[in-house]
């Protein structure tokens, strides 16, 4: 009886609950291991391992690679559909159907089989006012978005136009192109007489390269009507844009552009003429140049900001 009483002292009748240990169930732990094993296998199979230009049913950046054409032609071509997304895409599409009353196509344009100097002669210097494509008329304004394009860029891009969407033209090449604009450009300022020149006067030459003035007029006093555009339903004058940014933000707005314009009647149709992305074409000097021209628009008197 005594040693039955010290047993039940020595097991309080209170004690918390204690759990015994134990061991997980082997299979368990094997499927774990397998489905981390499938999952690392296809996760190196299909991932392309983040690549943005790696997708279904490329696997890899080096398998992708193996389908480029390395050389000729198709080389060109490649080049040439990479470089008008870039620069020409925007307006005419992908498609090259451009957009209705707005952009023409390039599908079936009879500018896109002229002879080359002729074809050259559009990216190079743009357009502005009334022009008959495919049949019809059409009155627009086109910044020279060639004009910053190396000969072999610029040739690439319009041998891919001439040989896409149904089109059947003879390849450009950078010779072509470079001979083209030696007949365009004949009375071009040269780099010696640019390094002459101040900041602002540089700029105001660039202006005129990559035809701004055709939107802005030929000193950034003046714009072509932009139908349903809130700024007056036109292109706005830039004598007071340095009022509104710094060098830095009017470089940044130049490089980017302005794709959507705000429209004064929000129903209304989408206006037609807007800022080009000048990034890809304009160099980081000829936009420094440009912004200091545009900067010194502003009447004399007033403080510039930088």
């Amino acid at each position: 009886m005594i040693a039955s009483d010290d047993k039940k002292m020595s097991s309080p009748p209170d004690a918390e609950p204690t759990a015994s240990g134990g061991s997980v169930t082997i299979w368990i732990i094997i499927l774990t291991l397998v489905l981390i094993f499938f999952g690392a296998v296809y996760f190196d199979r299909h991932s392309g391992w983040f690549d943005k230009q790696v997708y279904t049913p490329f696997q890899s950046a080096d398998e992708l690679a193996m389908y480029q054409p390395k050389s000729g032609e198709a080389a060109m071509i490649a080049h040439g559909k990479a470089v008008y997304e870039s620069v020409c895409g925007t307006c005419h599409g992908s498609d090259g159907l451009g957009k209705p009353d707005q952009v023409p196509p390039l599908a079936g344009s009879e500018w896109v089989s002229k002879d080359i100097p002729s074809l050259v002669r559009v990216p190079q210097l743009g357009l502005n006012g009334p022009i008959k494509v495919a049949g019809k008329d059409w009155n627009l304004a086109m910044a020279p978005m060639g004009a910053g394009l190396s000969d072999a860029d610029l040739a690439s891009a319009l041998t891919y136009i001439r040989q896409s969407w149904g089109n059947r033209s003879s390849q450009v090449s950078a010779d072509d192109v470079k001979a083209a604009r030696a007949a365009i450009s004949g009375n071009a300022l040269s780099a010696d007489e640019l390094a002459k020149m101040s900041p602002a006067e540089r700029g105001h030459a660039i202006f005129k390269k990559y035809g701004c003035f055709q939107c802005h007029g030929q000193d950034g006093k003046g714009g072509v009507p932009n139908t349903n555009a809130k700024t007056a339903e036109q292109v706005p004058s830039l004598i007071y844009v340095a009022d509104g940014y710094t060098k830095d933000e009017l470089i940044a707005f130049v490089s980017r552009g302005e794709r959507v314009i705000p429209r004064m009647n929000p129903n209304g149709p989408e206006p037609p003429h807007f800022m080009p992305k000048w990034g890809p074409i304009i160099n980081t000097n000829e936009l420094s140049d440009i912004a200091d021209f545009l900067f010194s628009l502003k009447p004399k008197g007033s403080d510039v900001g930088f």
